[in-house]
Order: structure tokens, then sequence, then C-alpha cells
């Protein structure tokens, strides 16, 4: 493992992920999702977590946790809202480290993060995880004022697969003329099941998720989906973004991943739409693990700026 990590000069600070290869996160994810599953997120001295049950896909429920800033809980204004879609190849649980990112943003940005725990592969395929979020962002529509959240002020995101179901939650809102997010933010996404990149033919063997996993993921995702059927599972295909809101992007540099986060961040700036790119110099797909990283940390304030910015059309200090 120590070689790869020569081979790709992946960051010193991502040592204690790199040791993992694609090959054998697809090999151990159920044990993986035992361990998430015991992990479970609770509330601490500056946030509160709350568990509750929102409309999944065909008239499904499934359990959603609401992060709220303890500070705001008296308050009567409606907060922003954070929908996040966390990432796990759509075979794995959420993770100790998005349940940190998510109090991050509920506390730094003094907003609501809802984080629905849709339901994954093998036996729940394309498109239940997207529908199951799609579900739960409407859910959150329609009960905004409930919810204490101002629906002005939404943002999407999500890493990997998360960054996948986000795109595809905005095609769909836009498709069935539903109002969409203020903005999107996607990490190391998942977005393209040709895999025609370079980079996706380059790195067949890097550290947590490389293009041998990615054929096996999407193998599993689509099994033998129509195309057209399954138009919002590979959104770089889609004819137009042009509907696409306010878009960040961030890339790893050894992942196989980078190039179609590239490509796609272009593809949204050549449509006029406003889009940031960040591409992560020395690291691996699923660096966002690696919470007390100097990587993290500055990757978190270059979103928490733009996430300001977009939301409240200032700078964030």
């Amino acid at each position: 493992m120590g070689d790869k990590n020569m081979k790709y000069n992946i960051d010193k600070e991502l040592k204690s992920i790199s040791i993992y290869s694609g090959s054998m996160v697809g090999r151990l994810y159920p044990l993986v999702n035992i361990g998430y599953r015991l992990n479970k997120c609770r509330s601490d001295r500056v946030v509160s977590v709350k568990k509750i049950m929102t409309p999944g896909y065909q008239g499904s429920k499934i359990p959603t946790l609401i992060f709220e800033p303890k500070n705001s809980i008296e308050s009567d204004e409606n907060l922003p809202c954070i929908m996040f879609f966390h990432g796990g190849g759509f075979l794995m649980s959420a993770s100790g480290a998005h349940y940190k990112i998510a109090k991050w943003y509920a506390y730094i940005l003094n907003a609501k993060v809802i984080m629905p725990d849709y339901r994954l592969m093998p036996k729940y395929t394309y498109p239940v995880a997207i529908e199951d979020c799609y579900n739960t962002y409407m859910w959150v529509l329609r009960n905004a004022n409930k919810l204490g959240i101002n629906t002005n002020k939404m943002i999407v995101t999500g890493d990997s697969a998360g960054g996948n179901i986000s795109g595809a939650v905005v095609a769909m809102l836009n498709d069935r003329n539903e109002p969409l997010p203020t903005g999107v933010m996607i990490i190391y996404p998942v977005l393209d099941k040709r895999m025609i990149t370079g980079s996706m033919k380059r790195f067949t063997d890097t550290p947590i998720w490389d293009s041998r996993c990615n054929k096996m993921f999407w193998d599993m995702y689509l099994k033998v989906q129509d195309p057209e059927k399954a138009k919002y599972a590979s959104i770089s295909e889609i004819d137009s973004l042009a509907y696409f809101p306010k878009t960040y992007v961030e890339t790893a540099e050894f992942d196989c991943l980078h190039d179609e986060g590239i490509a796609f961040a272009d593809r949204l700036k050549a449509e006029g739409i406003s889009t940031e790119v960040h591409n992560i110099k020395g690291a691996c797909h699923g660096y966002e693990t690696a919470t007390k990283s100097s990587i993290v940390r500055k990757c978190m304030k270059r979103r928490i700026n733009w996430i300001t910015q977009t939301l409240f059309k200032c700078q964030h200090t």
C-alpha cells in the first residue's frame, strides 16, 4: 500500500485512509455498514440531532436526520436549509465523517441540515435512492414553515454518490416543474456511466475508489435499465444543464472520477451557469473522511464561503 501512496504522491495527511484499496472497500462494505449503523449520530453541546420519518419512493417511509444549531432553536426566524445526500457508492450508510460535516454546516452557517437515510444497494437499485431523496426534498418544501426553513435559501450537497443524487434531484425538480434550490455543491461526484474519461482509464488502482469499483457500481445500480429510463442516473448525458443553479464542484487529483467532475463544471460554465471548481491536490477519493486534516479544513472554509455568498450575497469572514 505504501508503494501506491508513492506511485500517486498522495498527501501524508491522507495516509490513514489511503491504505484501503477500492477492491477492499468493494468487498467489505457489508461489514463497514454494520459499523456505521452502530455509530449513532447524537446531539452535542452546539447541534441538536433529531431523527424523523420522511416520504420515500412509491409511498415508502425512510429515516431522516435533522441537524439544527442549538442557539437558534428558540428563534422564530426560518433558517437556510442544506439538503445533504451522503456518499458511499449507493452501498454504504452515512459515516461518522458525514455526521461531523453536517454538524459543521448546521453550526457555522446557522442552518438546518436534512440528511435522508435513503435505501441502498444491492437490494435497492436505480431509481430508489434518488427518488427517496427527491421525495424527502419535496416534503421539506411542503413543510418548510413547520420545519422553520426558508425555501429561498436551500442548497443541495453530496459527496460521491451523494453528488450524483444532488445533480439528479435538480434535474428531476426541473423536469417536474418544481422549485429549484439556490445552489448545488458536489464533492468528487459520480456523474457519467459511460466511463470514457482519461482519469477513468488511468486510475484503476487508486485508494478507496477506482475505475474497477466504478464499473461494479454502475453494473449493480443500473442492471439492464433502458437508457431513457435511466436518464437521471448519468446527468453528464442530459442534453441541457442550462437550468442549473449556481454550482460548486470539488474533485480529487488521484480519483477515477476526477475528469468527469471537471468536464461537468466546464459544461456548466459553457451553458452560462456560475460555477466554482477546485481540484484538491494530493487527494484521493474519500478525502472528506480525514476530518482532522488541513485538507478538509481548507475545503470547509471554501465551501462555507461559497454557501454564504450563494445564500446571503456577502463575503463570509
